[in-house]
C-alpha cells in the first residue's frame, strides 16, 4: 500500500479542501478524522472540529464518502464511486468520490484517504425560469447588420481576398 508518510493533504492545493484522511490506528471501529479540507467541512455546515467518523453528519457529503470505508478495509483495495442525493439543505446534489488505503508499514490498512467533488443542480423551477430567461434574450437579441465584406481566414477560402484589393 502507498505510505501514509507520502501524503499530506495540507499540501495537496487539488483535493485537499475536498478530502478526508481516517486514522485506524487507534481504534478500527470509529477511525479519527486526522484531517477535514475546509470545502468538505463547509459543506457539512461544520463549525466546531469532529474528531471520530461516528460525529460525521447525516445526509452530508462527507458521510457518503465515510460510508465506503468498509469496503476498503473487506476488498483491501481503491474504490470510486459516484451517484447523487438530496442534501442536509435540501439541495440535489451529484457527487463523484475515491478511496484509497494507506499504510504506515506497507502491509495493514491503518489510514484511508478520501476525495470527493460534486455540484448542485437547480431544483425544476429555477432551471425552468432560467430557461425561459435564456430563450427570451436569444429571441431579442439584436441581428448584427449584414456585412459587405466577406470574413478573411489565413488559409481559408478567401484567403487571397486582401491580395486584389486596390
Amino acid at each position: 500500500y502507498p505510505a501514509i508518510q507520502d501524503v499530506d493533504p495540507h499540501t495537496i492545493d487539488d483535493f485537499g479542501p475536498h478530502s478526508v484522511l481516517l486514522d485506524f490506528s487507534r481504534d478500527p471501529e470509529d477511525p479519527e478524522i486526522a484531517f477535514l479540507g475546509r470545502a468538505l467541512r463547509v459543506e457539512c455546515g461544520l463549525d466546531a472540529a469532529i474528531r471520530h467518523i461516528s460525529e460525521v453528519p447525516g445526509r452530508s457529503l462527507l458521510s457518503r464518502l465515510t460510508d465506503h470505508y468498509l469496503q476498503i478495509i473487506a476488498n483491501r483495495a481503491p474504490i470510486g464511486f459516484e451517484a447523487e442525493f438530496v442534501s442536509q439543505r435540501g439541495h440535489n446534489t451529484l457527487y463523484r468520490g475515491i478511496l484509497m488505503p494507506l499504510s504506515s508499514d506497507g502491509e495493514a490498512i491503518d489510514f484511508i484517504y478520501g476525495v470527493i467533488n460534486w455540484k448542485e443542480m437547480a431544483d425544476a423551477d429555477i432551471a425552468s425560469t432560467l430557461a425561459d430567461q435564456v430563450e427570451s434574450a436569444v429571441a431579442h437579441a439584436p441581428v448584427p447588420p449584414p456585412s459587405a465584406e466577406a470574413l478573411v481566414w489565413a488559409d481559408g477560402p478567401n484567403s487571397d481576398f486582401g491580395d486584389s484589393l486596390p
